[in-house]
């Protein structure tokens, strides 16, 4: 059995080593290169003008957008198809470039709407020095207590 099992196992090693090239890659070439144009449409094209030219103009800082405007604007992206809205979600932001239109869009998304559970995790916690002031009352009051209840065990107030 052990022998049929090894030679099993063998017939593979001995086949893969051979000096047979079997291995064929195919030259990648194109012989006739397409030219294509990728076309947006009006609805992109007019949502990126309003961003830049009304949204923008009037809300500087990211910051600082107030509700109203957010809704409006946010009134408007939603309207947009799927392929509009991943179009617009590329373009970057004329006055802060290190962020993407879909980047601002999202962080006033969170902004006036945080997800429940990431708010519930954020819950504010003790730092350490609260702690140790909390354990060492506990510990404090327990120690007192201890120590009344053995004086009254030893004036025989308690049996």
């Amino acid at each position: 059995m052990r022998k049929l099992f090894a030679l099993l196992l063998a017939i593979p090693l001995l086949t893969g080593f051979s000096s047979k090239n079997t291995v064929k890659t195919p030259v990648f070439e194109c012989k006739s290169p397409i030219i294509s144009n990728i076309y947006r449409s009006s609805e992109s094209d007019q949502f990126i003008d309003y961003w830049e030219n009304d949204f923008r103009l009037n809300n500087p800082s990211v910051c600082d957008i107030s509700y109203n405007a957010y809704q409006e604007m946010y009134g408007k992206y939603s309207s947009l198809s799927k392929t509009d809205r991943e179009i617009v979600n590329k373009i970057p932001d004329q006055r802060e470039p290190d962020y993407t239109i879909g980047e601002i869009v999202k962080y006033l998304v969170t902004r006036y709407y945080p997800n429940t559970q990431k708010v519930k995790a954020e819950k504010k916690k003790l730092d350490q020095s609260t702690i140790i002031i909390i354990a060492t009352v506990v510990a404090l009051v327990g120690a007192t207590a201890i120590s009344v209840l053995y004086m009254l065990k030893n004036q025989k107030v308690i049996k």
